[in-house]
């Protein structure tokens, strides 16, 4: 007779083959490298390239000389040629181009592996129109993402070359939100088939669930403020830490009139983000001290605040080498993918604290209905 563990083990390989489950986690694998990419993109200034946005046609690079030449004379037009790029050769804005064109090309692949198994999964009766609902709701999250994003480069296309830091940011959090939800969605499921599977309680947390919330409202608000830096260029302001401008508080931190807009201006940006890692720091410490005196706190708990403590390190280490090195473009695009890579454990850690003692299996777990 199998042991328990054995059971586990035979348990946790059958819920794996759970399709919904794992179309769920290439969602979130696909909005992470939708993230990466568009920080590359942002990075090398290849963002505003493409001025117009066209859903089908545009799936198709320009071909042939006259496109290219027509592309590149609708690219001088722009503010960012005019004013940052001024002489630039075909080729070098050939190169700018893909790297966005590209972008938009994961994105529009993203959005069909988005929908298509949508419709497989109701055709094969894995999914009810009722309890499909929810799984519309992130791919009508997927295309508010996409009109949010080219809201964002028109933005950039009119009077001066950089886009709204304000709508980059907000860009940036609903592909977070995203994240979240289709992260969180997968992990129900995951649990669930496990407790139908195997008729053993969830494992009790042990941990109140407002460390939980206080480590991912920290991380969030972190990230915005990664967004707003990312927006303002305000990582280019100083090149030193601790100090910026030889003062740990430099002058002008609340220099704007009303006092909340220094919130997101370049300079308080700057060393708000600077300085609010360590905050999130502080609450991964303190919740791995408080795990590591606790034996009978979960497992899984257990190991995902080890690897909290670790990522929040590699996260902080390379934000400062982003400042210290003038923000080169591969330290900080690692910089922001464990950004997200932190955000995510702090899913893992909320979705274990909240999860109720019983949980109810999905109409849609096995057969739907």
């Amino acid at each position: 007779m199998p042991t328990t563990t054995d059971r586990s083990i035979d348990v946790t390989r059958r819920s794996g083959n759970d399709p919904i489950t794992r179309w769920l986690l290439m969602v979130a694998g696909l909005v992470v490298l939708m993230i990466l990419a568009g920080g590359f993109v942002r990075l090398s200034r290849a963002g505003l390239s493409i001025v117009e946005w066209d859903l089908v046609t545009g799936v198709v690079p320009p071909i042939g000389e006259a496109a290219w030449e027509q592309s590149f004379a609708e690219y001088q037009q722009t503010p960012e040629y005019q004013l940052v790029n001024q002489g630039m050769s075909l080729g070098e804005y050939q190169r700018i181009f893909y790297y966005e064109w590209a972008h938009r090309l994961i994105a529009r692949i993203a959005g069909l592996l988005v929908i298509v198994p949508l419709f497989v999964f109701m055709r094969r009766g894995l999914l009810s129109w009722r309890s499909s609902l929810p799984y519309w709701g992130v791919a009508a999250l997927f295309g508010i993402q996409g009109a949010i994003g080219w809201i964002m480069v028109a933005s950039g296309l009119r009077d001066r070359p950089v886009v709204s830091h304000l709508r980059l940011t907000i860009h940036l959090m609903v592909a977070i939100a995203l994240l979240g939800i289709v992260l969180w969605m997968a992990l129900d499921r995951m649990r669930a088939a496990r407790h139908e599977e195997t008729g053993v309680p969830d494992e009790r947390p042990g941990i109140s669930p407002v460390w939980s919330w206080v480590l991912l409202g920290t991380v969030v608000v972190q990230l915005a403020y990664g967004g707003l830096v990312a927006g303002l260029k305000a990582g280019y302001l100083s090149n030193t830490w601790p100090l910026m401008f030889g003062r740990l508080v430099p002058e002008g931190l609340t220099a704007e009139e009303p006092i909340w807009l220094n919130l997101i201006e370049p300079l308080p940006s700057h060393w708000i983000h600077r300085w609010l890692a360590f905050v999130v720091a502080a609450v991964a410490i303190a919740m791995f001290v408080r795990v590591r005196r606790d034996r009978s706190i979960s497992p899984t708990i257990r190991k995902a605040t080890d690897w909290l403590v670790v990522v929040v390190t590699a996260q902080i280490t390379l934000g400062i080498y982003t400042v210290l090195l003038g923000v080169p473009k591969w330290v900080a695009l690692a910089h922001q993918g464990f950004g997200v890579a932190v955000f995510c454990i702090a899913v893992v850690i909320a979705h274990q604290t909240h999860t109720p003692s019983t949980v109810r299996v999905p109409a849609a777990a096995s057969q739907g209905s």
